[in-house]
């Protein structure tokens, strides 16, 4: 785990020409996802009774009203 640092994710922009939000693996289901706008939030995938399934942890930055790198691998 820990494939991205805080400051990868600080320069991470949104792509021109796409249309949908991108996703970048840290490691055990933990993804920062980047919507247009380059509004960046946490999103941990797993597997529930052998389906899929997505959970928002928040927005990406600092604490106390965002969620910064270190507490989201925590969650």
């Amino acid at each position: 785990m820990g494939k991205l640092t805080a400051l990868t994710i600080r320069n991470l922009k949104f792509p021109p020409n796409v249309s949908r939000p991108i996703r970048f693996g840290d490691g055990d289901g933990l993804y920062l996802q980047i919507a247009p706008g380059n509004t960046k939030s946490w999103v941990f995938r797993f597997t529930q009774n052998g389906k899929p399934r997505e959970l928002g942890l928040g927005p990406f930055g600092e604490a106390p009203d965002r969620v910064p790198l270190t507490q989201a691998r925590i969650c």
